[in-house]
């Protein structure tokens, strides 16, 4: 059966193969992951670390924008119900 890795896994064991201090086919056979993926996830890992101390492009400021204009389209939205509802009251259907 096919093993399912949580990004918390992912995160640790590129860690552990980036510090080199077992072999990826050691790594891979204590965690039940092919020394392929091991490698993938290492490279993302030494590619990507930057992101984590990158203000301007953080999953946290993305969150709050993503947040904000959807309390917006919410706001359009409930704007557009009432003046729905006031137009049918108006129209008498």
């Amino acid at each position: 059966m096919k093993k399912i890795f949580t990004s918390e896994d992912k995160a640790r064991i590129a860690l552990l193969a980036h510090q080199g201090l077992k072999l990826p086919a050691a790594i891979a056979s204590a965690n039940r992951a092919h020394p392929i993926q091991i490698g993938m996830w290492k490279q993302k890992l030494i590619r990507e670390a930057h992101t984590i101390f990158d203000i301007e492009h953080s999953d946290t400021k993305r969150i709050q924008e993503l947040t904000t204009e959807m309390d917006e389209l919410h706001r359009i939205i409930g704007v557009r119900d009432a003046e729905l509802v006031w137009l049918k009251k108006k129209s008498g259907t």
